[in-house]
């Protein structure tokens, strides 16, 4: 009997000790003098996921010959490698660099149609394509706040700003339906605006910052110049669109 008792006695400390243990607070601040840097750097990776918008214009209905009057945007999957500086403006507000490498192989722009008696069938257009983007984005930041049993691991921002693109692949020629040759219709540089949030996390030895990020072009990116260019003359824009998720580590 005091067997028993003894071992449940036994069984009941170690429960709260490891309960003590569980709900316990660490006392450690990782990073304490993060906020009086003047500037930080470090590195990016991510994914973003791209895709055109179009505005159409009164030939759309009634198309000249060789431009388009049925057509969808195709997204493409970007693999994002970059480097990152920020600078300190205040405590809350911050001024960001963030160039980056978009890697793809060939960017599936768009699938079309053409009013033709010989060939209605769908096509696909694309381009290859390699992005560097230069981002520049006023960072917007909370106080640290204490997360997960530690003190002022965590806080969260906003970012809001301008990307200029370029596109390395934009004087190569695209291809129709992977066979067929085509002058590149779509410009290789582009200006656009972003927003995004993010939330990072301060550790011992690194800032780690998950994020999601908007941008929306602001440029046209037709080349028309008839007759080289009569696929997009039924358009009056073309504007490309991307949806960013990126891991910054810094510090």
């Amino acid at each position: 009997m005091q067997y028993l008792l003894r071992k449940k006695i036994i069984l009941l400390i170690a429960i709260v000790g490891f309960s003590t243990n569980a709900f316990s607070q660490y006392d450690e601040v990782f990073q304490p003098d993060h906020d009086d840097l003047p500037y930080y750097l470090g590195m990016s990776l991510g994914m973003s996921n791209s895709f055109l918008s179009f505005t159409r214009n009164a030939n759309f209905l009634v198309p000249p010959s060789g431009a388009a009057n049925i057509i969808k945007p195709i997204q493409t999957m970007y693999i994002n490698l970059g480097l990152t500086g920020t600078l300190k403006l205040s405590k809350h507000f911050l001024l960001r660099a963030n160039p980056t490498l978009l890697i793809s192989g060939n960017r599936n722009t768009f699938s079309y149609t053409t009013l033709s008696y010989k060939d209605t069938g769908t096509k696909v257009y694309s381009i290859p394509s390699v992005i560097i983007d230069v981002p520049i984005a006023l960072k917007i930041q909370s106080d640290r706040y204490s997360a997960f049993r530690y003190p002022d691991i965590m806080r969260h921002y906003l970012i809001t700003g301008v990307k200029f693109g370029f596109d390395l692949g934009s004087e190569k020629a695209a291809t129709i339906n992977t066979n067929q040759s085509y002058t590149n219709v779509i410009k290789g540089t582009d200006m656009a605006f972003e927003i995004g949030v993010g939330t990072s996390f301060y550790l011992r030895y690194a800032t780690i910052s998950p994020e999601v990020k908007f941008s929306y072009g602001l440029r046209d990116l037709r080349k028309i110049s008839e007759p080289k260019f009569p696929l997009v003359t039924s358009l009056d824009k073309i504007t490309s669109n991307f949806i960013y998720f990126t891991i910054l580590i810094e510090n």
